[in-house]
């Protein structure tokens, strides 16, 4: 029976209350409890890491509140390596995915406005542009120092395939090395901003490693 008291107290002492300390000191060592129970003579308190009962004004017992333990999360299932041909798939949709988004950005359209005796407008072409296209260096070109704007000296700018319409001379650029991405030649193509040629440089590093990639797999397939 002696036992009972001892366990109590060593408790008490590891949690800063004491068994005999008062309501008045347990709040003011722990602050107010989270909730509280009142039963008769018996007050409970309820703290995050312990409950402590009095009675008559006094402590009488202290119990801990021990956390449970937090489940070991399930190691990560290891994932076997793609086969050859799962690994040329998922490259060539990588490769046609960043093809696409260079396409979309290339080709945005720029809105003409209807041309009015009294504009002065410079006609190119036709065509606005001559037919093929090189193809870029995705892996090393900057298409910044290729972007040109023959138009930006013009007010307007016109072609014979675009009757009764015309564009800002300076909204629009030629560029060799997005040339190849051009899906409409009958229209002139948007300057590029800056912003805009920095993602499509990044989309070419996307498709120079996929293309490289490319070949060593399909080489290796044989």
């Amino acid at each position: 029976m002696k036992l009972i008291p001892m366990l109590l107290l060593t408790a008490a002492s590891a949690l800063a209350s004491n068994v005999g300390d008062t309501y008045q000191q347990v709040v003011a060592e722990r602050g107010e409890p989270k909730s509280q129970i009142e039963a008769g003579a018996v007050r409970v308190l309820n703290y995050p890491d312990a409950t402590i009962r009095i009675r008559d004004n006094a402590v009488i017992s202290i119990k801990a509140i021990v956390a449970a333990p937090q489940p070991t999360p399930p190691s990560p299932t290891p994932t076997a390596p793609l086969s050859p041909q799962a690994q040329i798939t998922a490259l060539k949709r990588q490769l046609n995915d960043a093809m696409t988004r260079v396409q979309n950005i290339v080709n945005q359209p720029v809105a003409p406005v209807q041309r009015t005796p009294e504009m002065r407008v410079e006609l190119f072409g036709p065509p606005w542009f001559h037919p093929g296209a090189g193809k870029p260096d995705f892996n090393n070109i900057d298409i910044r120092t290729t972007q040109e704007t023959p138009y930006d000296r013009y007010p307007y700018v016109s072609s014979e395939l675009n009757p009764g319409l015309a564009w800002v001379g300076s909204d629009l650029e030629f560029n060799a090395n997005t040339k190849i991405f051009y899906s409409d030649r009958t229209v002139p193509k948007k300057k590029l901003t800056e912003d805009e040629m920095l993602e499509i440089n990044r989309l070419y590093r996307i498709i120079g490693h996929c293309e490289q990639e490319l070949i060593h797999l399909q080489a290796n397939a044989r």
